[in-house]
């Protein structure tokens, strides 16, 4: 079982009693991702474990991850030449996690190709709204001179996601002992 998915049945356990037997009781998993939290916001990464949160139905973390993503804007922007005011970044963080969230083409629903009409069968007629693509295009959401720090921002929560679960599996490795079976 993956880390995620452990974390995912730990934060909707009943029950949080530790198991001294075992290095992957709920308790241990909050507890591990909570250490990798605290350790990717050490080294300003702290955008990988609310990513993490949000994604597996905790609504609350999308205003840390909101208020990352402003602060990382507003960061980026200078070397960009990108003028953008931090109400101007919030916008723009909460358009790019909504966009990362559900970019699925409402019309064609995401298969880049209409259904046709009275039938659950997809036909041969691209979708005008997303041009064959399945998703919503990205590009109109903001002015021309804020594209490139969107997209970057974007690439950031896709780069952070990956992060969470292996730093919460090095947290629980120092809990681990191997034993030889020799």
């Amino acid at each position: 079982m993956k880390i995620i998915d452990r974390y995912a049945s730990a934060i909707r356990a009943s029950s949080l009693k530790h198991d001294e037997r075992s290095s992957h009781a709920p308790t241990d998993v909050l507890g591990a991702f909570g250490m990798a939290d605290k350790r990717l916001c050490e080294r300003d990464e702290e955008l990988s474990v609310p990513l993490t949160r949000l994604f597996l139905g905790d609504k609350a973390a999308s205003k840390d991850v909101v208020r990352t993503l402003t602060k990382m804007a507003r960061g980026k922007a200078p070397a960009l030449r990108t003028h953008i005011t931090t109400v101007q970044a919030e916008d723009m963080a909460c358009a790019c996690l909504a966009w990362h969230r559900d970019n699925v083409c409402k019309p064609c629903g995401g298969h880049g190709q209409m259904v046709i009409k009275g039938s659950t069968t997809i036909g041969g007629a691209i979708c005008k709204a997303c041009r064959g693509t399945g998703q919503i295009p990205f590009e109109k959401l903001f002015r021309h001179d804020w594209r490139e720090l969107a997209r970057w921002l974007v690439s950031e929560m896709e780069r952070e996601q990956a992060k969470a679960g292996p730093a919460a599996m090095k947290a629980l490795g120092a809990s681990l002992s191997l034993e030889s079976t020799g």
